[in-house]
This record gives C-alpha cells, sequence and structure tokens, in this order.
C-alpha cells in the first residue's frame, strides 16, 4: 500500500510538473546580471561581478538582517533582488519596493558617473508620430535601443493614450533622488517620466503613508516591461510616472531584443 501509495504521489508531483506554463522561470538573481548587461559585465561567479573594464565587486557585503532603509541606502548587489518584480498589474497597493535598491558603483562602471561628464546619452525620438519630440538617452547596454522598442509599440497603441505620454516628463539629469543619498536612474540616462499630467507620486499625494493611486493605464506599463523596464507605480512609494531600464529584473524570454524591428 504504502509503495504504491509512493507511486501515485510520485505520478501526481511529475503530472504537476509537466503541467507547469512553459515560460515559468526561476526568479532572477545576480546570476542574471551578465545576461542583462552583457556589454559592461563579463562573468558573475564565485560570489563576484566581474566587469569588462576590470573592475570587480562583491555580491554580498556579509550584512544580514539589514532593514528596509539600510537595503535602499547602503545595499550590496544582493539586495538588488530582495524583493521579486511581477509584471503585469500591480497589488493594490504594492506593499514593497522592487527595483529600488541599487548598488551605484555597479550602474557608476556600467553608465558612467554623471558628476564627471561620463554618461554616454543620444537623442531619441519620443512619440514621433504623436508630436513627442526627442528625449536624451543612456547609449550604455542598449538602454537607447530598448527605450526605441518601447515607443514602436506605444506607438500601436490608441490615439487617446498619448496624453499619458507626451509631452514626456524628462530622462537624463545628473542628481539624486530627492530627500535621500541615493543616485537617481536618471543620473545614469536609463530611466524616463512620462506626462506628469495624469501621473501619481508619493511626496505629492501627502507623503509618507500617502494612499496609492495610479491613472496609467497598463497597456503603457505592459510596453515598458516588454523591453526590461520596470515602472514606479510598483514601489509602496509609487511613481507611476517613472520607468528605469533594469533588464536584470524581469525574465529574459519575457523580453524582446530591443534591436528588433
Amino acid at each position: 500500500m504504502r509503495r504504491t501509495g509512493g507511486r501515485i504521489t510520485f505520478a501526481l508531483i511529475l503530472a504537476a510538473g509537466l503541467a507547469m506554463p512553459s515560460d515559468a522561470a526561476p526568479r532572477p538573481g545576480p546570476q542574471d546580471l551578465a545576461r542583462a548587461y552583457p556589454q559592461s559585465i563579463a562573468r558573475v561567479g564565485d560570489g563576484k561581478v566581474v566587469m569588462r573594464n576590470g573592475q570587480v565587486f562583491a555580491i554580498s557585503d556579509g550584512v544580514s538582517g539589514k532593514s528596509d532603509e539600510r537595503r535602499l541606502n547602503a545595499p550590496d548587489i544582493d539586495d538588488m533582488f530582495f524583493e521579486a518584480y511581477v509584471q503585469g498589474p500591480p497589488a493594490r497597493p504594492p506593499s514593497g519596493e522592487p527595483g529600488r535598491a541599487r548598488y551605484e558603483p555597479l550602474f557608476n562602471a556600467m553608465y558612467g558617473d554623471c558628476s564627471r561628464g561620463g554618461v554616454r546619452l543620444r537623442r531619441v525620438a519620443w512619440m514621433p508620430h504623436r508630436h513627442g519630440g526627442t528625449v536624451l538617452f543612456a547609449t550604455a547596454n542598449g538602454a537607447d535601443r530598448a527605450l526605441e522598442a518601447v515607443v514602436r509599440d506605444l506607438e500601436r497603441l490608441p490615439p487617446d493614450m498619448t496624453r499619458f505620454l507626451v509631452p514626456a516628463g524628462g530622462t537624463y539629469n545628473c542628481r539624486k533622488i530627492q530627500g535621500t543619498p541615493r543616485r537617481s536612474m536618471h543620473a545614469y540616462g536609463a530611466a524616463i517620466d512620462i506626462s506628469t499630467r495624469y501621473s501619481d507620486y508619493w511626496m505629492w499625494s501627502g507623503g509618507e503613508g500617502a494612499a496609492w493611486r495610479n491613472r496609467i493605464p497598463m497597456e503603457v506599463v505592459e510596453a515598458f516591461e516588454r523591453h526590461g523596464f520596470i515602472w514606479g507605480g510598483k514601489w509602496r512609494h509609487f511613481d507611476t510616472m517613472h520607468f528605469e531600464y533594469r533588464p536584470e529584473l524581469l525574465p529574459a524570454q519575457r523580453r524582446q531584443d530591443p534591436a528588433a524591428p
């Protein structure tokens, strides 16, 4: 009886495994950095990230039990993956901050130090068929090409979506995040704020403890996520105009090649 039950149990487990969605993927982690940024990162292994410019960064600083504040203000590379970023509609309200932890030495090595004029930028057409003008965006890691791919998808959306996108609220800006010691992803030219008119930001909504709200359609969010961008609307400290290029946090098979037509 026990052997039969064991075989039945194993069969059920095997069947369940075979029934798993074909696009299931392990949760992203530091091992995904080389896949996400092949132009900048040579390899990840032995507890280290090895850059193509020769710099080497430890994945962990050895500190356990970090507070949320420390994880944001003094993260290591591991902390960037502490919370999973989930594609699709957000929890309401979001309870976490997936993607807000950024290990700045890594991003300085990949994109350059804006305070020294080291960020390489070019002008990218923003919603050209809807009179959106151009925006400055980083060329490192194909971030500019990823944004162009997003634009192609956004321009396929109905015309009434234009009000959420034009004019753009800003891209490159060598600055820190307001009220923090942390450098913004805008300082690397790897983030874009869409139109502020229909956007919601926790500081504009009353500050700490503000009730989450959002007016950005999910069709817009999904266009960005397909090409490696995460959305600030999925943060507890919500910023619904904000999208930043963070392909390491998104499963590779759910994104298209940014260079593809």
